[in-house]
């Protein structure tokens, strides 16, 4: 995975999952588990050194040689690394959406582009502006994808299809770039819209906050371009 590939501070979890694959792991157990499997997902796969695994899970000598053999069950170690099969395939998965919404942004970046030529306010281009924009706006290939589009460029990690919503696809595309696009499935896609007043009308009141408060940069963009929204979740529309 590259530098620019890393995840964000989001994982995902399948709870059903989880429970099922740790249901005999003790409290200090699952602790000690999930601590791995965060630092894994940030950092990478964990060197096979006792010392750096007792510092990612916080255990003593004497309860990380206990506790080793039981946990060593959910990874294999591999040229000196613990590896988690199922991690591995979500990271995998995250970095192909990554590169299918950077695709996207930048599509939508070359259609913004094209509306500030002169030929959008009535001016006639010389021929090397002609030229030179014909070259800017070739298009770029687009990742091939097997599942339903969505604006946000995201989709259930659970491999359900993507959802639909009444929310523009410019405004959820917003809150995907400036957060992720899971965050956006999570708090903006399921919301209400009102075109009249642009207003997003979350699903309740503490997703409103939500919205308000981790999507400032979002806002601050659309409102930026021109298309700014309000986020009420007591609107109604008329």
């Amino acid at each position: 995975m590259t530098k620019s590939a890393k995840p964000d501070t989001w994982m995902p979890l399948v709870i059903g999952d989880y429970r099922k694959d740790t249901g005999r792991l003790t409290t200090e157990q699952h602790g000690a588990y999930l601590l791995l499997i965060m630092d894994y997902w940030i950092s990478g796969p964990p060197a096979d050194d006792d010392e750096d695994l007792m510092a990612i899970t916080g255990l003593d000598a004497k309860s990380w040689k206990k506790q080793r053999p039981k946990l060593l069950r959910y990874f294999r170690v591999e040229d000196g690394v613990w590896r988690h099969k199922r991690i591995d395939e979500e990271l995998e998965r995250w970095a192909r959406k990554k590169e299918v919404y950077a695709s996207r942004a930048a599509a939508g970046g070359r259609a913004k582009a094209a509306k500030s030529t002169p030929q959008a306010h009535g001016k006639k281009p010389s021929k090397h502006e002609n030229s030179a924009e014909n070259a800017c706006l070739s298009p770029a290939p687009q990742p091939a994808s097997t599942e339903e589009e969505d604006p946000s460029g995201s989709s259930s990690l659970s491999g359900g299809a993507a959802v639909r919503s009444s929310v523009p696809a410019d405004v959820r595309a917003a809150f995907a770039k400036a957060l992720t696009p899971e965050w956006e499935l999570s708090y903006i896609a399921p919301g209400g819209w009102i075109a009249e007043t642009r207003t997003i009308v979350p699903v309740h009141e503490m997703a409103a906050g939500i919205i308000r408060r981790d999507g400032r940069r979002a806002m601050a963009a659309l409102e930026e371009a021109g298309t700014p929204v309000l986020v009420d979740a007591k609107a109604r529309a008329a």
